[in-house]
């Protein structure tokens, strides 16, 4: 949160000064992952890489969307280069700045920046440079960095008291270590109530998650077959190469990332989002991109034809299933895409050699591998994305969950889903209401349950608005008797609910017994789908 809070204290609070942070992070992302193929590998190579990651859908929506995956993904990019800097020559810097940035990554969201430790530290044993008892002490050297640029704000928030700190969102005992282990932890991964993506129970946890279900492929699983082919096949082509060689120690960072990731999103059992395959869109264009010069000379040989071909028919038929399975022109669309795979798979196999056949094979192999995600990124960024849950889709796709528009949503029981994952739009009359109401200004001019629906109201006040149950309604805070104690000394003047009760999903039990309380303790107005309390008017006492 602090690249984003520093941006809207320096600029004020608006789109723009919440958004640039992101998409400047996109934009370092996208550049350290062209100079860590660059520095051993050829321009194109590292060219492709940055394509592949700009066109990865779920990287074009967080790269330009207020969340903290994009910092994440610039720092295990960032973690990935120094690497393979420190396994070319050995030097400290490179380890202990390793092991300061994944620290960094932790304080940005958690355990999941952990996942990246195995590939660093298992590749620079078996490939640094120097003696293994060297290379080991470095190693632990730079766990101990970690843990110190991880842990000095963990430890300030701990020792301060419950009383002179923020809530601990997303606990249930205001405690730190609480969330960091359960809610972003091993509760991620094991279980953990609360959140989620609606209808994330239709993509059961096992090997083929990322790739078998649309929702969670299209974001960013069109190339990971691909990528995971050519790892094995490159690998192989470098076999008698000698242990340092820092082009296998490049392979083996991105596929140690690409494997270990891959098979945490696709057991997890706890709360996931598609938008997490994010974190696999650098490795899976450092492994294309090497893949393209180290294979190029292996076309005489007919096994890796066959290798690359396979690689292509895979890839084309995961675009063929993300397009027909969404709505608008992807049908049609996914034909061509079918099209275009096949005459790529015929050439790479027989290798036919003038120039003509050579720009024909490139330009299909380009349209079978970038042609759907290339269609999704566009829709990401010209269309509108709210809630905790964004995804790209096709360009003209007739229902879409995370929009802003109304007309654009599922049918079904939309309004319980919005509150739950998307938070209510803003009611134009209650605005009006609440800012006329706040004279002379208070602490907070009203309340509202759950963090999604308050997030509206003081986003278009540009005044505090408090999250009664925290980000989903089901955080103890604030309890009915701290609320009451801000009610009485004035520090809130509005109570702010839907008449229908679906601003939040019924797991929400915190948010639901305070707003129970206040619909029995004080007078209500109606104010179109909305009921607006207000708190210095009690009920009569019978």
């Amino acid at each position: 949160m602090w690249l984003t809070a520093l941006s809207v204290r320096l600029f004020g609070l608006s789109s723009w000064s919440l958004l640039v942070p992101q998409a400047l992070l996109g934009v370092a992302t996208v550049s350290l992952t062209y100079f860590t193929v660059r520095r051993h590998f050829r321009h194109s190579s590292a060219m492709i890489a940055g394509i592949v990651l700009l066109l990865t859908p779920a990287a074009a929506v967080m790269f330009r969307y207020n969340n903290p995956d994009a910092l994440l993904t610039f720092l295990l990019t960032l973690a990935m280069y120094l690497m393979t800097r420190a396994t070319e020559d050995g030097r400290w810097r490179w380890v202990l700045s390793t092991g300061a940035v994944i620290g960094a990554a932790f304080l940005t969201k958690s355990a999941q920046a952990l996942l990246l430790l195995p590939a660093l530290g298992g590749v620079y044993l078996y490939a640094g440079p120097g003696r293994i008892q060297r290379r080991f002490l470095q190693l632990m050297a730079g766990v101990g960095t970690m843990i110190v640029t991880a842990g000095w704000w963990v430890v300030i928030a701990e020792t301060t008291p419950p009383e002179a700190r923020p809530y601990a969102g997303g606990s249930f005992s205001n405690s730190f270590v609480e969330v960091l282990l359960r809610q972003n932890g091993l509760g991620r991964i094991l279980g953990a109530a609360g959140g989620g993506t609606p209808g994330q129970e239709a993509a059961p946890p096992g090997p083929f998650r990322l790739i078998m279900y649309s929702s969670y492929g299209s974001q960013g699983a069109w190339l990971l077959p691909a990528a995971a082919i050519l790892l094995i096949a490159t690998l192989i082509l470098l076999r008698r190469q000698p242990r340092t060689d820092p082009r296998r120690a490049t392979l083996l960072l991105s596929g140690g990332w690409l494997l270990s990731y891959w098979a945490i999103f696709s057991f997890m059992g706890g709360v996931t989002h598609p938008y997490y395959l994010i974190a696999l869109a650098p490795p899976t264009a450092m492994l294309i991109g090497a893949a393209w010069q180290l294979l190029r000379p292996a076309q005489r040989w007919v096994p890796y034809r066959l290798v690359v071909a396979l690689a292509v028919l895979i890839s084309g038929i995961l675009a063929f299933g993300y397009l027909t399975n969404s709505s608008g022109s992807g049908p049609v669309l996914a034909m061509t895409v079918v099209a275009f795979c096949l005459v790529a798979c015929e050439l790479v196999v027989f290798r036919i050699r003038n120039r003509t056949a050579r720009r024909i094979t490139a330009f299909s192999l380009a349209a079978t591998c970038g042609l759907g995600p290339l269609l999704f990124s566009a829709s990401a960024v010209v269309s509108p994305h709210t809630g905790v849950s964004p995804a790209a889709s096709i360009l003209g796709s007739h229902a879409i969950l995370d929009s802003p528009d109304p007309a654009l949503w599922p049918e079904g029981n939309s309004q319980s889903i919005r509150g739950s994952a998307l938070g209510h739009p803003a009611d134009a009359e209650v605005l009006a209401f609440l800012r006329d109401g706040d004279n002379p200004p208070s602490r907070w001019v009203a309340a509202s349950p759950g963090a999604l629906n308050a997030a509206q109201y003081q986003l278009n006040l540009q005044l505090p608005v408090i999250p009664v149950g925290g980000f989903n309604g089901g955080t103890p805070y604030p309890t009915i008797s701290q609320f009451r104690e801000y009610v009485e000394s004035g520090q809130i003047k509005y109570y702010v609910v839907r008449h229908d009760s679906q601003d939040i999903e019924a797991e929400a039990e915190f948010a639901k017994e305070l707003t129970e309380w206040v619909r029995g303790n004080f007078v209500v107005k109606q104010i179109g789908e909305m009921d607006v309390f207000d708190l210095s008017q009690r009920l009569p006492t019978s």
